[in-house]
């Protein structure tokens, strides 16, 4: 058994967490390949190409100033450029690896944005490589690389080197948490997707084809699996969105109606402080669930019928059970029963504040009231006062 079969096996493992993580990325009617214009490439027919080298390590640094991978690879870029299998000048050149070192030549030509540069950082290799010795083995890809020298510098003007994580996952993450699922979620997608990708790459090389993936097949997936999670678990967006310590100062002192409501029961500062803590985070992940489609209309006001059926069977129940008790009293059981309600929103529990920021959100419109003589203190005088 070879003792590179592990090295070898992980760089073309490779290959897939960094063809999803450009799916993930690129945009419509854009493709993304495997082994067709390098490791991975991008097929933008707005912008040109994607020609990404990957380059791997189970210890260090791959791509050194004195390591064959770096000069193999300017060299086989340079080759197609000869050969008119890709344009340098609408290409972009970009080396990944999964292990950093120190910074070196590699670094330099990432800095390289323009021609200029490019050729100023091409003549500093060269002046650092000056005592490479014709037995070592860059040296034939430095002889073959100065002597197509503005060509690499065509290529190092368009260049970008990346460093990232050891096998490629972090970054796949991080790319599925941008989509706005929730981080027990990520996972679940990350190993669907790149299950995808292997079996549709592998049906089409089983087929002669090449391993090229649109957009559009990608998304036809991706789509289906994105929603998939969603459903599975409501997203807490003020994770994301935390509160404003001004939104909720502003809204303690305008006092709207949902906190005179509380107000009306004899709730203290702690209650009107949860409450308009639970008030806000509802709001926002209201508003963000129908913007992503999480949840809908009808399945929102579901969810406020029963919560609303649910306060008044609390109403009977306490007018029964405690009918000694003052109107205040009433109205804060009533309220702490409805607050502490577990409801579900099409089958997924909501996150925390969801249940009573909602009823305080009913509040604040006057469907549902806390004191007994809630319609009368507030919808009644509200009336007068707009004669």
């Amino acid at each position: 058994m070879a003792n590179n079969a592990p090295g070898q096996l992980l760089g073309f493992s490779l290959q897939y967490p960094r063809a999803l993580w450009h799916l993930l990325n690129c945009s419509q009617d854009h493709k993304v390949c495997l082994e067709v214009i390098g490791d991975v490439g991008v097929l933008q027919p707005d912008n040109g190409v994607v020609s990404e080298e990957d380059k791997s390590s189970q210890v260090s640094n791959p791509v050194t100033d004195k390591s064959i991978d770096l000069w193999k690879t300017l060299s086989n870029w340079v080759k197609a450029v000869i050969e008119g299998e890709i344009d340098a000048d609408k290409t972009k050149f970009l080396l990944y690896t999964n292990k950093k070192g120190r910074k070196g030549i590699v670094d330099s030509f990432h800095a390289a944005k323009d021609i200029a540069s490019a050729k100023t950082a091409v003549h500093a290799a060269w002046k650092n490589l000056a005592k490479i010795k014709s037995d070592h083995e860059i040296h034939k890809y430095i002889e073959f690389l100065k002597s197509n020298e503005d060509i690499l510098s065509d290529i190092v003007s368009n260049f970008e080197f990346q460093i990232g994580s050891s096998n490629g996952s972090e970054e796949v993450r991080k790319a599925i948490r941008a989509k706005h699922v929730s981080d027990s979620q990520v996972e679940y997608i990350e190993h669907a997707l790149l299950g995808w990708l292997h079996t549709n790459v592998t049906k089409k090389l089983s087929n002669k084809e090449d391993a090229i993936v649109s957009w559009n097949e990608f998304d036809a997936y991706a789509s289906v699996v994105f929603g998939s999670a969603r459903r599975r678990e409501l997203i807490d967006f003020t994770l994301q969105y935390p509160l404003e310590h001004s939104d909720v100062k502003k809204q303690k002192l305008e006092r709207p109606p949902y906190i005179r409501q509380l107000e009306a029961i004899k709730g203290d500062d702690d209650d009107i402080q949860q409450a308009v803590t639970d008030f806000l985070k509802a709001k926002v992940n209201r508003f963000k669930w129908i913007e992503q489609e999480l949840i809908d209309e009808p399945a929102a006001r579901e969810f406020e019928e029963k919560l609303t059926d649910y306060w008044k069977s609390q109403k009977k129940m306490v007018n029964i059970t405690h009918p000694g008790l003052g109107e205040e009293e009433k109205g804060q059981l009533v309220y702490n029963q409805c607050r502490i309600r577990q409801q579900v929103i099409k089958n997924q529990d909501p996150p925390p504040a969801t249940i009573a920021g909602t009823y305080h959100l009913m509040s604040n419109s006057f469907t549902i009231g806390w004191h007994p003589k809630w319609e009368e203190s507030f919808i009644n005088n509200k009336s007068q006062e707009n004669e």
